[in-house]
């Protein structure tokens, strides 16, 4: 038989054959085959909803921008992965939320935001904070660029800009009416306001014995684990968590410098200034990196904090130390001393470049006002004082101090600041200016102090392999163990800054292991972590320790109450019968219903307040239990403050107390609710970088 006719005979057996080869040939030929069958761009997923990595990471980079210009230089990426995260976890919330209750912004609305004659404030605040003076403008320099000179790369720039602008204006909008939605789901009726007034418009001053429950000892009151666990469950949704839980016990080491690098450093100092003191100049310290000069040429006031103290005392050509802070030597060389004019008060106007600007400045100078010439200024500023010392005006700051007042011109040395034009209109008297050399120095710690402090941290490690041993040997061998809680959620071990590896590792170690040691990428930290226990369930257990103690004071005072209560009651007729029964000493204190605090008892003392509330003037009350002590009381005055009842008023308290206006802060976590956030992006990072 031709192998022709035996292929025709057994044809699936053929079709299998060459899909499991050519499947073989994709995978072999892919970076990751494996992201072929996984969903490899969503980085988080919440309630169903995906949160696309591309758009996270176009978030994150954003964000970063912004911090920069803001003069965050050294911000941790993880911090602001994790925050941006957040917030897109959040807005994917809210989204699905405005989608259910079936909100939408119309173009129309959306129109008149940005472009309307009155456009949303929140259009006005960022546009002007970009420098533009209005959305029109802005609108037109983006989608008109050849009428307004700009050039095509530019423009789309401004494009670009605006629809962001547009985007966060729409959800603002959306924002707005599910607020105003919302807040009309929770407003006080009449009954509302008449509680919160009945509740707050009298304050009942009462007579009290108090005996704390401290002052029975608790080990004469064990906790059974049935009854940690009865208390547990009746409480449970107090403990529900939205994603797993990875318990950590960890060490922080910082790498700072040893007393031995301490005195090593503060003898090179005075050597460098013995030198810069014999020696014209910075020469001294020229060709060793380890001082950093800084040249500065300042009035005094605007000197930094230590050199204004201490440079205008100094003779020239002396040297001085200024300050030691935080391991960084600042020393001071006055070179000179001089006059020079300051502070120049400017108009300024930027000149569109498809204009012809000599006869732009001319009608200038010839009268003309910036108003009259329409589109050939594009932008104008009048009456800005400028500092000719400022770094950014050295190559003005001679045209700046010569050029004739009145007159408009174009500086030579402009910055590069196309179609600028400036005119004097007064400089301020010459000021006394110091040319400084200001000269630091930072104590880093040695090869050797690094080296002990590495070996010191791994033969702890190796010694105390398993978290029980990590965290009891920790504060005999010098170290603390701190306690954290990671989620897949966390980029960080506690907010410490570059410890996503060490997060990342407990994420996939089992309970009781004990990493190695991390080192941040500045070399500045090392850090151990221990996993103690992990939680993959809906709630923190009852195990846990914090929850095990909170339930188990909480059965215990319960123990105790009981007990003091079956001691007292009915000993004494009065106040001070219990007192004496008691051996406390009788007091007295305010209680206002709606109060949270009362003084001499702490906070939200609810069982003190309602039996307050209706106790009569001259009743005796008690033995009553509360949080930390039972009390025996006695209502001797009641100040009723004299204040009718106002429904605007005590409606209003209502909706700030319980209604609408008290969840706004905590939104995102009420719509969250029991919904869980299943976190890709320890994962995903570990695949990407």
């Amino acid at each position: 038989m031709s192998t022709l006719e035996q292929i025709r005979q057994r044809p699936i057996l053929i079709i299998s054959i060459l899909g499991l080869a050519l499947l073989l040939f994709i995978l072999t030929t892919v970076d990751r085959p494996g992201e072929l069958f996984t969903d490899s761009h969503t980085v988080a997923k919440i309630d169903g909803e995906k949160i696309d990595y591309m758009e996270f990471q176009k978030r994150v980079e954003q964000q970063q921008e912004q911090l920069q210009q803001r003069g965050y230089t050294n911000v941790d990426v993880a911090q602001v992965q994790e925050y941006v995260l957040q917030q897109m976890v959040n807005e994917t919330l809210m989204e699905k939320e405005y989608k259910r209750l079936g909100l939408v912004v119309t173009d129309r609305e959306l129109s008149q935001a940005m472009l309307g004659t009155t456009p949303h404030p929140y259009v006005s605040q960022m546009v002007q904070s970009m420098g533009i003076p209005s959305a029109q403008m802005f609108h037109d320099a983006a989608f008109n660029p050849t009428k307004n000179g700009i050039d095509p790369q530019q423009a789309q720039q401004l494009q670009q800009a605006w629809i962001a602008l547009e985007k966060d204006t729409e959800q603002m909008l959306l924002q707005q009416k599910f607020i105003t939605l919302f807040n009309g789901t929770l407003t006080a009726n009449k009954l509302d306001a008449q509680a919160i007034y009945e509740g707050n418009a009298s304050t009942a001053t009462i007579a009290y014995a108090k005996k704390d429950l401290s002052s029975l000892n608790d080990d004469e009151f064990p906790v059974s684990d049935s009854e940690i666990n009865d208390l547990y469950k009746k409480e449970k949704n107090r403990y529900r968590i939205n994603e797993p839980q990875h318990l950590v016990n960890y060490i922080a080491v910082d790498i700072t410098p040893s007393s031995e690098d301490l005195a090593a450093a503060q003898k090179e100092v005075e050597d460098a200034i013995m030198g810069l003191r014999s020696n014209p100049g910075t020469d001294a310290v020229s060709s060793n990196t380890r001082f950093y000069v800084n040249r500065v040429s300042a009035t005094a006031s605007a000197l930094a904090p230590a050199l204004k103290k201490a440079v205008p005392g100094m003779a020239k050509d002396s040297t001085a130390m200024v300050q030691f802070v935080d391991n960084q030597y600042t020393i001071a060389k006055l070179l000179d001393v001089t006059t020079s004019i300051d502070s120049v008060l400017l108009d300024v106007a930027f000149i569109n470049e498809s204009v012809d600007a000599d006869s732009i400045i001319s009608r200038l100078n010839t009268g003309a006002k910036v108003a009259d010439l329409g589109d050939a200024v594009v932008q104008s500023q009048d009456s800005v004082w400028v500092s000719l010392l400022a770094p950014g005006m050295a190559t003005m700051k001679d045209e700046l101090s010569n050029a004739a007042t009145g007159t408009y011109f174009t500086p030579e040395n402009n910055n590069g600041q196309k179609g600028m034009t400036v005119r004097v209109r007064s400089r301020k008297a010459p000021v006394t200016v110091y040319d400084v050399a200001e000269i630091t120095y930072d104590v880093i710690p040695s090869n050797a102090t690094v080296n002990k402090l590495n070996n010191d941290l791994r033969a702890f490690i190796n010694a105390n392999p398993t978290s029980d041993k990590f965290t009891s040997e920790a504060p005999k061998a010098g170290y603390a163990a701190l306690s954290a809680i990671i989620t897949p959620s966390s980029l960080s071990v506690n907010g410490l800054p570059e410890s996503r590896g060490a997060a990342k590792w407990a994420l996939s170690a089992k309970k009781g292991a004990v990493s190695e040691v991390f080192n941040n990428d500045r070399d500045s930290r090392l850090l151990a972590v221990a996993v103690t226990d992990i939680y993959d369930g809906d709630f923190v257990p009852a195990t846990d320790d914090q929850v095990r103690t909170y339930l188990t004071n909480k059965v215990r005072n319960s123990k105790k109450a009981d007990k003091l209560i079956a001691d007292y009651k009915g000993k004494g007729n009065n106040v001070a019968d219990y007192a004496a029964a008691m051996q406390v000493k009788a007091d007295t204190t305010d209680v206002t219903f709606g109060q949270s605090y009362v003084r001499n008892f702490g906070m939200y003392e609810a069982n003190l307040q309602a039996n307050v509330a209706v106790a009569k003037k001259g009743q005796l009350v008690g033995p009553v239990a509360l949080n930390n002590a039972v009390v025996v009381f006695e209502v001797v005055n009641v100040n009723n403050q004299g204040r009718a009842f106002d429904f605007d008023n005590d409606a209003m308290v209502f909706n700030q107390r319980e209604g609408a206006q008290s969840f706004q802060r905590t939104l995102p976590q009420v719509i969250m609710g029991n919904k869980t956030v299943d976190n890709r992006i320890q994962k995903f990072y570990s695949d990407r970088q």
